[in-house]
């Protein structure tokens, strides 16, 4: 890019290197003053956290701009922190303003070709969507920010009822699966003792109580449907090891006799 090497060069055509010239930093101002303001007012008024290809590129324009200028782009920086500002913001308005869970009494929802149906299995997928989108900013927001947005504003407020209100089976251990491979790994690596962080512990109440359900309705059933159900809740159990919520997996291996523990939390 020839703008750019220009502005990168500029100045240094001079044979002497004149002490603390502004010039060398002409590119990192430019950053500060012009690139930042203008993603301010782009997460403010143009970008659609709903939108996965508009988040991608925000987060790699802001962390390639976090990467280059650490100088400029960092914690203390007033127009950084506008520009963070307005994407908090940007992301919070998405959760009061656009996020709607429609709840239909679950005997509206057994026709898997009604209107309500349809709505319902869209409006879910479309809050699952925007969980990964805010999650792409690991590593550009804080932990605990993110946190607060995707697990207490977004999974535990909309997500998590969308849950309590589908059926106990297959269906509700595949859309686990997606909330769960949303979450960075990071988040677990690290994690002391056998209790996951504090703010999933309604997403876990909700799997053992996903795996008492599949147990109880299979009771009196074909010894086929009896193996499937088994075999769903080995899944819970390996959904609960993968969040670090040991202490839940080994409840519910013991509630339902699954010898097989030490495999499921090692991933084998």
């Amino acid at each position: 890019m020839l703008w750019f090497e220009s502005l990168l060069f500029y100045g240094c055509e001079e044979q002497e290197q004149v002490k603390d010239d502004a010039d060398i930093s002409l590119l990192p101002t430019i950053v500060e003053r012009v690139v930042l303001p203008k993603l301010t007012v782009i997460s403010e008024n143009i970008w659609d956290p709903f939108s996965t290809t508009q988040t991608s590129r925000m987060v790699a324009i802001v962390q390639k701009l976090v990467d280059g200028y650490p100088s400029v782009v960092n914690a203390e920086n007033k127009n950084t922190q506008m520009l963070l500002k307005a994407l908090l913001l940007r992301m919070r308005r998405t959760l009061d303003d656009d996020v709607f869970m429609p709840l239909y009494p679950k005997n509206i929802l057994e026709n898997k070709n009604s209107g309500p149906y349809l709505f319902f299995q869209r409006q879910f997928w479309s809050s699952v969507k925007l969980l990964g989108n805010f999650l792409q900013w690991y590593g550009i927001l804080s932990n605990k920010t993110l946190q607060e947005l995707s697990i207490d504003g977004l999974l535990n407020r909309y997500i998590l009822m969308a849950f309590q209100n589908s059926e106990y089976g297959e269906d509700s251990i595949k859309k686990a699966q997606s909330v769960i491979a949303c979450f960075p790994k990071q988040w677990f690596a690290n994690l002391k003792g056998d209790k996951t962080i504090s703010q999933l512990e309604n997403f876990c109440r909700y799997l053992v109580h996903l795996a008492d359900t599949i147990y109880r309705n299979s009771i009196g059933c074909s010894d086929v449907e009896k193996r499937n159900a088994r075999e769903h809740i080995k899944q819970i159990i390996k959904l609960l090891a993968s969040i670090r919520a040991l202490d839940h997996a080994v409840t519910v291996a013991n509630d339902h006799n699954v010898k097989e523990l030490k495999i499921l939390i090692e991933g084998k």
